[in-house]
């Protein structure tokens, strides 16, 4: 079970970290601690110089003309783009092969300690770097002197914590999640890509609506979850789903006001 509130100090011990972790998929194995960037103190120094670095850069900006950056933002979400890409499609196959030969109650939440490691949850591990990583469209908003809504700092934020969660609590159930927000983030990305660039796609007003259904889901394969949860009397990850689900919820509540919003200012407009 997952304790935020255990052994937070200002300080913490980052010489036992493991670093041989990063390199080794089928050997990896979350242990906070030794797994680098697992303490919980990383999660809350990085909300802080997240907060701090975003309101120094707006007080910078406040005189100075913005920034175009358009090499920076194009790698930026390329590389972001092509890590989604990446961690969707190991994620499928491996989640996959764990249905194959546990069962399909496996994939939800599971008792058996010696099943949480390996490629599975390198990836998501991965996949909670990349959270630290993606603060970084903050400061090109910042910096290019666009608007930063509540939703944008909020979900960047929080998430961060909710993933450290997952490893922490080893909640199986987080890898239909991660597909999910890995597929979506596909298009996004290559959206944001291809626009610097000055070029647009198709699908550019169903990102939006694929996030929507990407959190609604969560909510269906909640169902799923609590009976294998319960049948199987799981002793993993319920702490994680049940902070998951509260996230979660408060996502869908903002994307769907986001949307609502944007489409009724373009349909005055138009």
């Amino acid at each position: 079970m997952f304790d935020v509130s255990r052994n937070i100090t200002i300080s913490f011990d980052h010489s036992k970290w493991d670093y041989s972790q990063l390199t080794d998929p089928n050997g990896f194995q979350w242990k906070v601690g030794i797994t680098p960037f697992s303490n919980i103190q990383i999660v809350i120094g990085s909300w802080i110089t997240y907060f701090v670095v975003i309101i120094g850069l707006k007080i910078f900006m406040k005189e100075r003309t913005p920034f175009t950056l358009r090499v920076i933002v194009a790698a930026h979400n390329l590389f972001l783009c092509i890590l989604s890409a990446i961690m969707f499609g190991y994620s499928v196959i491996d989640l996959f092969k764990r249905w194959q030969e546990r069962g399909i109650g496996e994939c939800f939440c599971t008792s058996d300690e010696s099943s949480l490691k390996g490629r599975l949850f390198y990836i998501t591990y991965i996949y909670y770097l990349s959270k630290f990583i993606e603060l970084i469209d903050t400061v090109i908003l910042v910096l290019k002197k666009k608007e930063i809504i509540f939703l944008h700092w909020y979900h960047h934020s929080i998430v961060i914590l909710m993933v450290w969660s997952w490893l922490q609590d080893a909640n199986m159930y987080a890898s239909m999640g991660m597909i999910a927000n890995t597929f979506i983030h596909i298009f996004m990305y290559y959206y944001y890509f291809v626009a610097v660039l000055g070029r647009s796609v198709w699908f550019k007003k169903y990102v939006t609506t694929g996030q929507i259904i990407q959190f609604s889901i969560s909510f269906i394969l909640s169902v799923p979850y609590l009976y294998y949860h319960f049948t199987k009397e799981c002793q993993y990850g319920f702490s994680a789903f049940l902070f998951s689900i509260c996230c979660n919820g408060s996502f869908l509540v903002l994307f769907i006001r986001f949307y609502q919003k944007a489409y009724k200012k373009k349909g005055k407009k138009d």
